[in-house]
């Protein structure tokens, strides 16, 4: 925990605010993508190890291809949008200015009310509210991409110096948490749900507060009602300055009800995050599956609130991909021989018809084949696009129907995927005839194969289509008879001329 270094905010809306300008200037987008990226450690000390184990410890190595990061293109755009995003939840949250004050006061006044709050309301906070959505297919790396993220924003700031509140000057020496972090996994209700955010505050406070020994709010609330624990939340909120709220696991939340209520036994939904948080102003970033996006289906009002400021819905990675690139030449690489161009693209692209461009899924059936690969003799320990095929039927079949499934346009078939019928295409694929006349014939081959194989395959990033106005069941299409009926149709149906 180090002491904020205050920068004069050149955003005239933060000038002057401790809270966002003691969080200094941001990273930028090269020094992001550099200080993201994390090696494949493979070296060994065979020193002493007898000779017969060599191959133990050789397969112990080839599992640190999970430890293995390579920056997607994405993560930058995630870094930024989080920064934003705290700064976002500092408007009208100036320690200068009496406002958070005031909330304090109206959060006493609501308690016996929490979801109604109408004093808080009455603050107009919720304009000040920053939310967005990140979704996309389970193993695209949108955990691993926040996690990232948010290893290069200081979470704990002390602050030591002075401030001006109303016209007095004043010592300012609070503790200030930039974001929580929240992982929702199971359909919990409310109770639970409100202590495990209540945990997380208290895992980055700590035990002590300037030097003095302090209770655990989770402690301390652990026997409250969901309202007491609602207002406990939203005091830690304002006394910590929390600006944002990143709660990971999202399509865990149960569908919102058309009449939000308050009790132990009642699920958390998005809604009820909205009324807890949003209220005060904090921004709120979901993180979430596809199926996250069901949830929005028959709410207008928290669909429109939970992607105020946006979304980003993430697929399988494209085959040219600057990161699907990186990423497969950092893994092909990483054991064994050095490939030449064409093997890299070969491989490269057998890897993603198997499997859908998921980085996840690639990096298990690589290390999966290297590891088969170590029992042979080192002739016959080279990456080939046999010993993908054979490794992914033996040691993946659970996995083959849904990337089947995913390849063919079988949403309906699993779960996770249905959502993608919800999507649109915003970077359309480009064709590539060029780089095929390029290739040399056994290249050519391959390509064909995998474009025959994944011709349908949906990559990249996507957006909600807008919705389809419904056509109720007492009514009928009927523009294509009306237009056979124009007068056009109907002359010439009888050989006839308009006048």
């Amino acid at each position: 925990m180090s002491k904020p270094h205050y920068i004069n905010h050149p955003n005239p809306n933060y000038r002057g605010n401790p809270l966002a300008e003691g969080m200094g200037y941001p990273l930028s987008r090269n020094s992001i993508q550099v200080s993201s990226n994390k090696a494949f450690e493979g070296t060994l000390d065979l020193t002493d190890v007898p000779v017969d184990l060599y191959g133990y410890y050789n397969r112990s190595a080839i599992l640190n291809l999970f430890s293995l990061h390579v920056c997607q293109d994405e993560m930058v755009d995630v870094y930024e949008i989080i920064r934003h995003g705290i700064e976002y939840g500092y408007l009208g949250r100036n320690p200068n200015e009496p406002e958070i004050g005031r909330m304090l006061a109206a959060i006493e006044r609501d308690k016996n009310e929490p979801l109604k709050a109408l004093n808080i309301k009455r603050l107009n906070m919720l304009e000040n509210s920053f939310s967005y959505l990140i979704a996309g297919l389970s193993g695209r790396g949108k955990s691993a991409m926040v996690k990232m993220a948010l290893t290069h924003i200081v979470q704990k700031i002390p602050h030591d110096t002075h401030i001006v509140l109303n016209g007095n000057k004043a010592a300012f020496t609070d503790i200030q948490i930039t974001y929580i972090y929240v992982e929702h996994h199971d359909r919990v209700g409310q109770k639970a749900f409100l202590i495990s955010i209540l945990q997380a505050i208290d895992g980055v406070i700590g035990d002590a507060i300037n030097g003095e020994k302090r209770k655990p709010y989770a402690y301390e609330n652990r026997n409250g009602s969901v309202f007491e624990l609602m207002n406990a939340v939203r005091k830690a909120v304002v006394v910590h300055h929390i600006g944002a709220f990143i709660i990971d696991e999202a399509q865990n939340f149960a569908p919102a009800a058309k009449d939000l209520k308050i009790g132990t036994q009642e699920k958390t939904s998005m809604k009820f995050v909205e009324e807890l948080i949003n209220t005060l102003g904090v921004s709120s970033i979901f993180v979430g599956t596809l199926s996250t996006l069901t949830l929005f289906e028959k709410e207008v009002t928290i669909t429109r609130r939970t992607i105020r400021c946006g979304s980003m819905i993430l697929l399988g990675c494209p085959l040219n991909n600057s990161f699907w690139m990186r990423l497969t030449d950092q893994l092909f690489k990483a054991v064994g021989p050095a490939y030449s161009k064409d093997e890299l693209f070969i491989l490269r692209t057998h890897l993603h018809g198997l499997t859908a461009g998921i980085p996840a899924i690639a990096v298990s059936l690589v290390q999966s084949t290297l590891r088969f690969l170590s029992y042979h003799d080192k002739e016959g320990q080279r990456l080939t696009t046999d010993a993908f095929d054979f490794v992914f039927e033996q040691q993946f079949k659970l996995l083959h129907g849904p990337m089947a499934a995913l390849i063919d346009e079988d949403y309906d078939k699993f779960e996770d995927f249905k959502p993608i019928k919800l999507l649109k295409e915003i970077n359309p694929k480009s064709a590539g005839e060029e780089q095929l006349n390029e290739l040399n014939k056994e290249a050519e081959k391959v390509y064909q194969l995998w474009q025959k194989k994944t011709e349908n395959l949906k990559t990249g990033k996507y957006q909600l289509a807008p919705p389809q106005e419904a056509i109720s069941h007492h009514q009928v299409e009927a523009s294509d008879a009306s237009n056979k009926l124009s007068p056009d149709n109907f002359m010439a149906l009888i050989e006839g001329e308009i006048s």
